[in-house]
Parts: C-alpha cells; structure tokens; sequence
C-alpha cells in the first residue's frame, strides 16, 4: 500500500486552521453584512428625520408668511384696493419685499391692480424680470390655487395664492416675495448629508451651491418623483446617481404648495465604518490563526502517532496478513478504533468465506433464472390466422409469471398463470405448470379438463401451500371461437374491432366463468364457457402485476391509468407486436426506472381472419 499526498498530521493541522478559518470568516461576512443594514437604517432614519424636519419647518415658515398676509388679502378684497392699515401692516414685516395683486380682466388675463412695496419701483422690476414666466405661473396657480417658487436662485421665494371671490365666478392672485435667508443658508451648508427643496417636477428651489434652479433629475431620479399619484408623505429609497454612485435618498412632502424636500447621503461615505471594521477583524484573525496553528502542532503529534500504527497494521492485511494486531493504549476514539481494528481482522477471515458461499449462491440462482427463461415460448408468433406477441419481465431473479401458447390438432391453447409471490419458490411451481402442460398437449382434452389436470399438478407439488391464478384458452383454427376457462385470474380483455377506433365500450372482460385457485384442493372442478372471435378482435392476456406498477416515488399505474393505456395502446387495431411495444412504453413511462414489485407479464393474441 502506497501512502499518498500529505500526512496524516498536516491533514489535520489544515484541518484545525480551516475550521476556525471558515467560522469566523463566515461570522464577519454574516456580522458585516447585519452592521452594513443597520447603518443603511440609521442612516435613514436619521436622513428621514431630517427631511421631516426640514420639510416641517419650511411649512412653518410658509404658513406664517401667509398668516402674516391674510389680513393683508382680506383688506384688498374688502374694497379692491389697499388700506393704510394693510400699508402698516406690510411695513412691519422686514421679511417681505413686495405684494403684487392681479385680477383678471374682461378678457380672462390677469392684470397687475394694486401693489405694496418696500422699495420704490420694486414690484415693477420684480415683474419686467418675470415677464417671460408669468403665464406659466398664472396657469399653476389657477390649476393648483397655490405655487411657490424661488425664480432668482437665491433666498427670496415667491409665493402665488389664487383666492376666488363668493360667486367663485372670479379669481384673484397675491404674488408675495418673501426672504427665507435662514432656511436658504440650512439647505446650502449642509455637508454629510445634501439637502434639496424641490417642486413637484424636480426644480430644485434651495439647495447646494449651484443646484437652485436645475432640475434634481441632473443628480438622481428617485421613483417617488415618477410615482406622482402616490398619497405617501415621506419615505426613503437607494437611488444610483447619475456619477455611479449609490444615495441613500429620504423625502417628506412639506404639506405647503408641492413643495418636498430631499435629503441625500452617499452609500460609500455611510458605510466608511465599515472599512474600518474589516482592517481590524483582518488583524485579529490573522493572530488567531497563528496561534491555532502552534497550538495544533502539538495536539496533532499523539494522535498521528496511533494513526500511523494504524497505518502500517492495515498494509499487512491488504497483504493477506490478518494476525495482525496494533498496541495502542489511549482511551479515546483513536484506542477504541485500534480495538474495532483487531476485531475486524478476526472477523474478515469469515467474512471471506461467508462472500464464498454468497457468490456460489448468486450463481445457482442465475442458472435457475436462465433455466426458467426457456419455460417461455417465442414472444412473436404467427399461427395461422391468430398473431400472438408477448412480454415478460421479473421482479427478482426467477419469477411467478408465466405464459405460453401450443397448437393441439386444429386449435391453439393459451396459457398465463401467476404464482403466489415471486422468487425462487414461485419460480418451481411455474415450472411444474410448465412440466404438466407438456403432457396435457399430447391429449386432446378441452381448457376446463387440462384446468384440472394442471390443478392436481400443482397440488402434487405444493401441498396447498404456493397456489397459482390461472386463465386457459383455446382458439379453433376453423371456426374463431374461443372457449376459455378462469382460475381466478385477471380476467382477459376482449377488444372488439369496430368501424372506428377503440373505445372503453368495446373492451369486454372475459370473466362469464371463475373457478378456483390452482394448488386450493386436489380435486377441484373447473367450468368453462366460449366467445366468438371475429376477424380483426384482440384479447389482452395479463397478470395483475401491471396495475401494481411503481414510479420511484412508490405512486401505483392503478386500474384506470391500465385501461386508459390499453386503449390508447389498440385505438386503431394495430398488429400484435406494435400493441405490445406501445403498451409497455406506456407503463414504462410511469415507472421511470423504478424497481419492479412484482412480476409484469402480457400477450396479445389477434385474430386477422380464418383462411
């Protein structure tokens, strides 16, 4: 015996290291990968937060623009035009630059009416710079009642209010720009995480420097922007940048306008502690790897030790030496194998002997399985006008099947019995059958008095204690008909030949008669009966181990699945040989290979006209 590869002791050395190798790699991937999500949902959480913060605030801050304006709107609507006390109220508020009102006019446009300033000739500058975006504005405000807008990039925010008068029949808008420099700043100088006030189509309002005013598609495109009929507030998702980078996106609708903000954190920069975490589990598992190693060095020298004793006892048995012995003295798993080792080399001499007896068992039962193969007749056949095809197949080595066809003067008997079980026993009552049949050819006797002849037969060799089922016909040459006489067999199946194909109606079950059991009692009597076989009818002639048929996951063909097959098999009156091939592929798709529970044999004999 050659040894081969590496020993026995770096085997195990690798297998010390690897064991803990493996855990503990598998444990960071596990750990990083639990670290790694609930970072990603801290981080949202705390981006959420934020957004919801923000958007709250921006809220705050527009509805006290509006609260502060609202007496302003209602003095103009009182009397369409401004009072000293809206005039006061105006000046006191340091934060608000202009109040524009348009009402619209005869033709539906609207047009500047009344105006508050702070600076002379304010409001008009205002409006000559918004010249060209003015429509656009007026039809948001009428289709939305509110917009806000920040149409300079800077601080100062525009907000557009549509108020309709009682009748609803005309509406007035309030254009009121207000500074928001405090909430501009928030937005531009956040670092970490980027904050972005936008408009429903993504115009980015406040934001990082040089953001205002394009449109936040240009960095991300966030499902919720697309996702426009959605009633939900706020809420976070993983977005890929437009540089390939993966943001950490959170939102919350402010609640004023279609104003939202969005707060953003680079995956790569929320997960830097990540990296850290990973340069310091290397170093740890590169000193506990070591130390394993030395510590394995030492464990695996007494256990090499009694393995190679081992080792070297098991080249002496595969040399044919089984007094060997191995001397190990330990207490553990290695001792009591060195113990299982001695033992095995007392019991191998009887094993061999034992295999001795075995083989020579195996080969008498293949003789007998080849001497039972020639109790069975040619599978095809052709006497005058009947066509005979069969199939034979064991579940063991010798089986309990058996069939067979003779002539006898001008008719054709046929024979198809099964034993009970399978096996070498069934095997010798099959034979006897087959022995018994030899001499009741030689007489001219009729189905049901060869019945009893072969029923005292097997009998004689039994003794009651194996019986056979048994179904025997005979075919006249001249006439067609067919008489037959049952033992408590699977009824044959008469399959009638019609105009058109096969149906279940036209197979008939040849069972007007049922004697009993071959092997019951020495001195049974058989009865019989006969049929007319026209030309073009088949008989099926089978033993009840097809319907038993199993596929590997032990489910039976079952009666229905037979019969459906033997129709498919014989729909369009096929000759002999092909019904039998058809038939078999079916039960044999079923079976997929599975092992056989018991015997499978059939014929099919068919009658294609007197001559």
């Amino acid at each position: 015996m050659k040894k081969r590869g590496l020993s026995i002791r770096y085997k195990i050395l690798l297998l010390l290291t690897s064991i803990p190798l493996i855990t503990l790699t598998a444990y960071l991937v596990l750990a990083l990968r639990i670290f790694e999500d609930d970072k990603i949902a801290y981080v949202f959480d705390s981006s959420s937060t934020m957004s919801g913060t923000m958007a709250a605030q921006i809220k705050t801050q527009l509805n006290a623009v509006l609260g502060t304006t609202k007496p302003i709107f209602q003095d103009y609507l009182s009397q369409y035009k401004f009072s000293p006390v809206a005039n006061s109220i105006f000046q006191n508020e340091f934060n608000i630059e202009d109040i524009v009102v348009f009402t619209q006019g005869a033709t539906g446009q609207y047009e500047k009416s009344a105006v508050l300033e702070k600076v002379p000739d304010g409001a008009n500058s205002l409006l000559g710079t918004l010249a060209a975006q003015m429509p656009l504005y007026f039809a948001e405000t009428d289709a939305n009642g509110r917009v806000v807008k920040v149409p300079f990039h800077d601080d100062r925010v525009l907000i557009m209010e549509r108020v309709l008068n009682d009748t609803k029949t005309k509406s007035t808008i309030f254009m009121v720009l207000v500074r928001m420099s405090e909430s501009a700043e928030m937005f531009r100088a956040a670092t970490s995480q980027k904050l972005y006030l936008i408009s429903a189509d993504g115009t980015v309002l406040f934001g990082p420097e040089e953001m205002p005013g394009q449109k936040i598609q240009s960095l991300i495109n966030p499902q919720f922007l697309s996702d426009t009929g959605s009633k939900v507030g706020q809420g976070a998702e993983t977005v890929k940048a437009a540089n390939g980078a993966d943001l950490l996106v959170s939102y919350a609708k402010a609640g004023f306008g279609d104003l939202t903000v969005v707060t953003t954190v680079e995956k790569a920069q929320a997960l830097s502690a990540v990296q850290i975490l990973i340069r310091k589990s290397l170093i740890f598992f590169g000193v506990l790897v070591s130390l394993t190693v030395i510590i394995s060095l030492f464990a695996s020298s007494g256990l090499t030790h009694a393995l190679t004793q081992l080792f070297t006892a098991t080249k002496k048995v595969s040399e044919g030496d089984f007094n060997v012995r191995v001397d190990v003295t330990s207490n553990d798993e290695v001792g009591s194998l060195a113990d299982n080792f001695n033992l095995m080399a007392a019991e191998v001499s009887r094993l061999l002997e034992q295999t001795a007896e075995k083989a020579r068992m195996e080969s008498e039962l293949q003789t007998a399985k080849t001497v039972q193969e020639t109790l069975f007749p040619e599978t095809r056949a052709k006497i005058g006008p009947l066509a005979i095809a069969g199939y034979y197949e064991p579940a063991s080595e010798c089986g309990g099947d058996w069939w067979h066809y003779c002539q006898v003067g001008n008719k054709i008997f046929l024979w198809i019995g099964d034993a009970t079980g399978h096996g070498a026993p069934a095997a010798l009552i099959t034979s006897a059958a087959k022995s018994a049949s030899t001499i009741i050819e030689k007489l001219d006797i009729s189905p049901a008095k060869a019945m009893e002849l072969l029923n005292r037969s097997i009998y004689d060799v039994s003794k009651g204690r194996i019986m056979m089922t048994f179904f025997l016909a005979s075919f006249d040459l001249t006439t067609g008909e067919l008489v037959y006489c049952n033992a408590s067999h699977e009824a044959p199946f008469l399959m009638k030949k019609g105009a058109d194909v096969l149906k279940k109606k036209d197979l008939v079950p040849l069972n007007e008669v049922n004697n009993p059991r071959l092997g019951q009692a020495r001195d049974s009597i058989y009865e019989q009966t006969s049929i007319q076989l026209d030309a073009g009818d088949g008989v099926f002639f089978y033993t009840d181990g097809i319907p038993d048929i199993q596929n590997p996951s032990k489910e039976a063909w079952g009666e229905r699945e037979f019969i459906k097959a033997l129709i498919a098999a014989n729909k369009d009156f096929p000759n002999v040989s092909d019904s039998v091939d058809r038939f078999a592929l079916s039960f044999q798709s079923h079976r997929q290979g599975a092992a056989l529970v018991d015997d499978v044999t059939f014929f099919v004999v068919k009658h294609e006209g007197l001559q």
